[in-house]
């Protein structure tokens, strides 16, 4: 009965967003749920979820005239210059810098074409070589469930307790911390080739490790609050972080790279962010050196907006199609992201992410969105 010819017509009246056409059924819903989580957080307290203050800093990222053990790359390439913005912050702790907390590092690459100054790349990174979460289906869980499941979860997932501690630490400078992108990205070398890419910002000072800064583990995991308080006996300022932030002026930038493996099962081990790459097999190759020279205000640094889904074609975004893929995470979050700082900024929502929010299970209030009104 019916049609012969059953034809699907979508409404075209809006404009969909390709990152949610791409997503199979499950992953929709996944995303759309912990979408509407944090935008309900968003429109509460009005500002970040995570990382919710920072300090800021703009400059170059110039990168070296020899760039040995790497092909030619047309954005990292020998003697590149572009402006860069730098934000710091701890990614719980929004109170006081003392706390143990993880840190976080995003770095935004202008475009080098004179005259254009709209960002090429945003990057974000963290202290610790990986993450608690390889999907975003791992997440999404890790954010509702409690301690209890979450230490039962490790018990099954070992390298999950230990990248949780990796990234927690007690820091006396942003600056002397080692920060890592954590998620791959694929790289487009100028003779073809493609590689899968992770990023690292190290200190100027080489005798600084990666241990600087190291925090022994007191339990299975830290407080549910996930930021340990400060010594009795610390009497730093509260946010000393930001204020030593604004003296500091270099950090070198390194890229680690690996052929993409052909077979799917072994790219998503390759893409695995629970679990570091081996450095003996994959080392880092120091690409250029990051020199910070501008302060900027509390009210600029505020109004930055990070897209992990910046992209360009020679560093591009690695894209997943469902859940259970290690890449969702990177896709996922990207579109979380966005709403989320639209609702912040108070920016109308555009109607493919109002119709995303509207169709999952959390029921999001968006009356004070300037898009409610008119429809």
């Amino acid at each position: 009965m019916g049609s012969q010819c059953p034809v699907m017509v979508k409404n075209s009246i809006h404009a969909l967003d390709d990152r949610i056409e791409e997503m199979d059924p499950r992953y929709k819903k996944i995303v759309g749920n912990l979408a509407a989580n944090l935008a309900a957080t968003t429109l509460k307290v009005k500002s970040r979820y995570f990382h919710r203050i920072g300090v800021s800093r703009k400059g170059y990222l110039k990168s070296y005239d020899e760039i040995r053990g790497l092909p030619e790359h047309n954005v990292f390439g020998p003697g590149k210059k572009y402006t860069v913005i730098v934000r710091h912050s701890n990614s719980l702790s929004a109170d006081d810098d003392a706390r143990i907390d993880a840190r976080g590092a995003a770095l935004r690459i202008l475009s080098s074409e004179k005259g254009d100054t709209s960002p090429l790349l945003d990057f974000t990174l963290k202290t610790g070589k990986a993450f608690y979460a390889r999907t975003v289906s791992d997440f999404a869980t890790w954010l509702v469930c409690g301690l209890a499941a979450r230490e039962e979860h490790i018990k099954r997932a070992s390298h999950v307790r230990d990248a949780v501690w990796t990234s927690i630490c007690q820091a006396d400078s942003y600056a002397d911390l080692h920060y890592y992108s954590n998620i791959c990205r694929l790289f487009r070398f100028k003779d073809g080739q493609e590689m899968y890419v992770k990023f690292k910002l190290r200190p100027s000072d080489e005798n600084i490790g990666e241990d600087f800064g190291k925090v022994e583990p007191s339990g299975i995991l830290p407080p549910e609050t996930g930021a340990i308080p400060r010594d009795a006996n610390d009497t730093r300022p509260l946010l000393f972080l930001a204020e030593d932030f604004q003296n500091r002026v270099n950090s070198p930038n390194g890229l680690q790279v690996r052929p993409i493996p052909q077979d799917e099962a072994a790219r998503d081990i390759a893409l695995d962010c629970t679990k570091p790459w081996d450095e003996t097999e994959f080392p880092y190759t120091d690409v250029g050196e990051v020199i910070i020279n501008e302060n900027l205000t509390k009210e600029g640094s505020e109004r930055l907006e990070f897209n992990p889904f910046l992209r360009c074609h020679k560093v591009d975004v690695i894209r997943a199609t469902s859940s259970s893929h290690s890449a969702s995470i990177d896709h996922g979050r990207s579109l979380v992201y966005k709403i989320c700082q639209h609702l912040r900024n108070g920016d109308p929502l555009p109607e493919a992410w109002r119709v995303f929010l509207e169709q999952s299970d959390v029921k999001v209030d968006l009356s004070g969105c300037p898009m409610a009104a008119s429809l």
